[in-house]
């Protein structure tokens, strides 16, 4: 229903004045009439009992008939009644009294009692006016609150209860304040008033506690946030397991363009809403082990900054060759027929790449951070706010999307390509925010030994931390901390995590928030994006294509497509590399095999190989030859030595098995690592390392009384 303000309101009591009590009730009118009818009447010798019965007869028909019709209060009523009856019961007493007779004393006094009944009739209409529009204001705004809020009979008692309930755990007199439900019933969320002197963080480090004293599921929650407002909070409760909740990306609104310059829909909260991030200014941290849904998380990004038309999408993965990247681009392929179509019918021509630039390899991945950093210094020369670049479509924004970013930023060797990979990966993190380039990395773990610089943390207020297969909840503790109210234990399902944003605006803040991956199968994800979004994919602009250098301007080059997707390779790219078994491995040699001769060749394959020093002139060693070298070496396998029997049966699988019956049989005891390395004569880092690896075993953090527990019993 619309709203009515108050002033609208007295306006419109203004205007109906007349409609609502009549000529008749207003003083002046009344006082003119009462004079008027008992001038008349003493001169036309009237009855003087005919005014009162007039007045009774108004009284009871305008005075209150026609009030209740009107739904007038009470005082108003008694207001319309009582000047009817006052009015005609001077005229009846003055036509009575013959005013011909009277000297000038009983006329004055005649007057001031029609004067007097005249200011009384007056102030109490007034009195009754206000009386009658407080309660008509008070009226709408419930009217419209319940409209709103839609609480009915059954959500009051969910209230009822759940008010108890948070009275008697907290032991603090709450006030109720809003309730919401979701709308696919699986909770709600409850607005309460704090008592002056009570924080809400003491309120919400009653969380778990609610949830366990409510007896809900496993796998819900129960959430305590600040409100809009301070001194209220908000109470988000799960009373239904959402882990079977899964929301398909809605490849549906791909061509519907957002723009990075707002916050953009990536992941889902527990009621399968969207979870809005701004990234303009952010890079982003994604933190998870090994099965937590990492690779359906970056498509479900990737699936959103497609839908930018200021946005570019660029991808390095230097460990696993850039593979979860591949496929964004094969409708492409399919469109320009270098492959078939899996199914249905090609992708129109003029489909482009979803990521606009891949660097598989460790010097592409250098090569592309060199191109960024150009770019920003050419966008900084050029930027008319250099501040903040106002990316568009004419100026898009990079992201840099680093796939198993640990690879490159853990390394703390002598290889000089990887160490100078890492810095130029901080590098950007630290200087081109400004300019439109940020970086998302993912990694397994954030220990400053994976990411190799705590200033990674620092740069990346975008966080996700996802928990499916992180038992301990370490993932969380390194990027948020302690977060109250997340039970991590209930964040076990696939894609599940938590996610946070500091922006420093409250309309765009996140703050720590259990989260869930869109779903990205079934549903054709990355043929559907690349065609609903082919009419405003961006592009370069020139000043930066140039600044990018020629290897941007051919990553697409026919020798490059076949290096990626071995399609169409033409044979002088084959002549180019070579492959050698060392140790057992298939070692890529870079080599210009095409530059020698022949019969250096066939001799090579008929005589045992020779190592002989090259001449610095004839083959120089360049820092790409070096860390090919460095990094062959590294997967060489090192010889194993002879161990006795008994030492390989007690470190191999044998005893972990019997070690994961033991604590099974335990039961919710469990076993301590140090019981565990007693029993079986080992170490505590072994033991806690085989442990830690075993899905079949869940650790329960307790101070000095934590243990491995057994799945079934956790």
């Amino acid at each position: 229903m619309p709203r009515q303000t108050a002033a609208d309101h007295r306006a419109h009591m203004a205007l109906d004045w007349a409609a609502r009590h009549g000529p008749v009730s207003g003083p002046l009118a009344m006082a003119t009439t009462s004079m008027a009818v008992a001038s008349t009447g003493a001169l036309a010798g009237m009855p003087s009992g005919w005014p009162l019965a007039v007045g009774v007869v108004g009284a009871a028909a305008h005075g209150v008939a026609a009030g209740l019709r009107q739904r007038l209060g009470r005082w108003s009523l008694a207001t319309r009644a009582a000047g009817w009856l006052l009015s005609s019961g001077w005229t009846s007493v003055v036509i009575a009294s013959d005013p011909a007779t009277w000297n000038a004393a009983e006329a004055w006094s005649a007057l001031a009692a029609l004067a007097a009944i005249t200011v009384g009739v007056g102030g109490a209409a007034y009195a009754s006016e206000v009386h009658e529009e407080a309660a008509d204001d008070a009226r709408r705004a419930l009217e419209a609150a319940l409209a709103e809020a839609e609480i009915n009979r059954q959500d009051w008692a969910v209230i009822d209860a759940w008010m108890e309930l948070f009275k008697q755990v907290t032991r603090v007199d709450l006030t109720f304040v809003g309730y919401t439900p979701r709308p696919n019933g699986s909770g709600f969320a409850i607005e309460l008033s704090l008592p002056i002197g009570v924080p809400s963080d003491r309120i919400a480090a009653y969380a778990q506690t609610i949830a366990e004293a409510a007896r809900l599921p496993v796998g819900c929650l129960v959430r305590i946030e600040r409100a809009r407002q301070q001194g209220h909070v908000i109470a988000d409760v799960d009373t239904r397991d959402t882990a079977g909740l899964s929301v398909t990306y809605p490849v549906h609104e791909a061509d519907q363009a957002l723009t990075i310059r707002e916050a953009v829909p990536i992941v889902v909260d527990r009621s399968g809403d969207p979870i809005k991030v701004a990234l303009r200014e952010a890079c982003m941290l994604v933190i998870g082990p090994p099965g937590s849904a990492k690779s359906t998380l970056l498509d479900g990004i990737i699936a959103t900054l497609s839908r930018c038309p200021d946005v570019l999408v660029w991808g390095m993965d230097r460990g696993k060759g850039c593979a979860d990247f591949k496929h964004w681009n094969r409708p492409w392929l399919e469109a320009t027929g270098r492959v078939q179509p899996k199914t249905g019918a090609r992708p129109p021509k003029d489909t482009a790449p979803v990521v606009d630039w891949l660097a598989p390899t460790l010097a592409d991945a250098e090569t592309m951070l060199d191109a960024m950093i150009a770019i920003g210094a050419q966008r900084l020369r050029t930027a008319d706010n250099t501040k903040l670049l106002t990316v568009s479509p004419a100026v898009p924004m990079i992201f840099g999307i680093i796939d198993e970013g640990a690879e490159m930023l853990q390394y703390q060797g002598n290889d000089p390509l990887q160490n100078r990979v890492r810095t130029k990966i901080t590098t950007v993190i630290r200087t081109l925010r400004a300019m439109g380039i940020r970086l998302i990395l993912t990694a397994t773990d954030g220990n400053v030994s994976s990411l190799g610089d705590s200033a990674i943390r620092k740069y990346s207020p975008a966080r996700i931390a996802l928990t499916a297969t992180d038992a301990e909840g370490a993932s969380v503790a390194k990027l948020f901390g302690r977060v109250p109210g997340i039970d991590i234990r209930q964040l076990r399902s696939k894609g599940s995590g938590v996610i946070g944003s500091v922006t420093g605006e409250p309309d765009t803040e996140v703050p720590p928030t259990a989260m869930r991956t869109y779903k990205t199968d079934g549903c054709n994800l990355y043929h559907e994006i690349a065609v609903r979004t082919r009419s405003f994919r961006p592009t370069l602009e020139p000043a930066a294509i140039e600044a990018a250098g020629p290897q941007y301007a051919d990553r697409w080059s026919e020798a490059n497509i076949a290096r990626l997707w071995e399609v169409g390779k033409p044979e002088e790219a084959a002549a180019e590399t070579g492959t050698r078994k060392v140790g057992g491995l298939e070692i890529r040699q870079t080599l210009n095999l095409s530059s020698r001769k022949p019969e250096e060749s066939q001799s090579e394959e008929k005589q045992p190989e020779k190592i002989e020093p090259q001449k610095k002139e004839e083959s120089p060693l360049t820092d790409a030859d070096l860390s090919n070298f460095l990094s062959m070496l590294e997967k060489i396998p090192e010889a194993e030595e002879p161990t006795r029997a008994e030492e390989e049966k007690t470190g191999g699988p044998a005893w972990l098995e019997e070690a994961v019956q033991l604590i099974k049989d335990r039961g919710q005891d469990g076993m301590k690592v140090g019981e565990v390395a007693e029993r079986f004569g080992l170490d505590r880092k072994t033991v806690r390392n085989a442990l830690r690896e075993s899905a079949e075993l869940v650790y329960r953090s307790n101070g000095p009384h934590s243990c491995y527990v057994h799945r079934d019993h956790a």
